[in-house]
């Protein structure tokens, strides 16, 4: 897996409280991350959703259009 390094800056105090709790802060951070981005994806998936439940019509009607794209496969 190729990785690339990201730099964070926080202040002295912490980073010797950080220093002192003994937690693999690397790990903690790509986990903190993973889960924003995760978040993010689906908030994005919502919006998408919302949108794509605006453009439906009134009185559309999703059974028969599955029966029908099945059908027409």
């Amino acid at each position: 897996m190729a990785e690339s390094l990201v730099t964070v800056r926080v202040p002295k105090d912490m980073k010797e409280k950080m220093r002192k709790a003994g937690i693999n802060w690397s790990e903690e951070l790509r986990k903190s991350i993973e889960r924003r981005l995760a978040e993010k994806d689906m908030e994005r998936s919502k919006e998408e959703l919302d949108q794509l439940l605006c453009s439906v019509k009134p009185g559309f009607n999703t059974t028969l259009a599955i029966k029908e794209t099945r059908r027409r496969a």
